[in-house]
């Protein structure tokens, strides 16, 4: 009787993810509470109330970011966007925001951690280098063969 291996045994196993995830960013009070996530010169807000987590959508939202001020625009139900100037650069950079709706003026600060990804470089070889570790191969593999061929002459002798 064989018992089967974790991954093979048919249960349930979590859902993995690939690739990496845009960065974000989150600051919260003890009213509002806003995501931002990063995607090249897109910024996406998300905002909404701490308490029921309810969308926040009549909120003007004024962002520092980067050394520059950025007013959000409306997207959908509690979703606001921002246009960079520029990329951001790999760095720790402070983020304040400026939230203004009918009843309530609030200031949230965090911080995004943008750094590079340095340790997930590709390895990428020009056809040239894989005909040359091709060709090594074979002659290892010749020279293995002929070796062998010798040895078995020789114990014929």
């Amino acid at each position: 009787m064989a018992i089967a291996g974790p991954g093979h045994d048919h249960s349930e196993t979590p859902a993995q993810t690939t690739g990496s995830a845009p960065p974000r960013f989150a600051a919260a009070s003890e009213d509002l509470e806003l995501v931002g996530i990063v995607n090249g010169t897109l910024v996406t807000l998300y905002l909404d109330r701490f308490k029921d987590n309810s969308p926040v959508n009549d909120a003007e939202i004024e962002i520092d970011m980067a050394g520059y001020k950025y007013k959000a625009e409306k997207h959908s139900d509690g979703e606001y966007e921002v246009i960079l100037k520029d990329m951001l650069k790999p760095s720790v950079m402070a983020i304040t925001a400026t939230i203004k709706t009918s009843n309530l003026v609030d200031l949230l600060a965090t911080e995004l951690d943008l750094h590079s990804d340095k340790n997930e470089q590709t390895i990428r070889f020009s056809w040239k280098d894989i005909a040359v570790w091709i060709g090594l191969s074979l002659l290892a593999l010749i020279a293995l063969g002929a070796i062998g061929h010798l040895r078995q002459k020789t114990r014929r002798t």
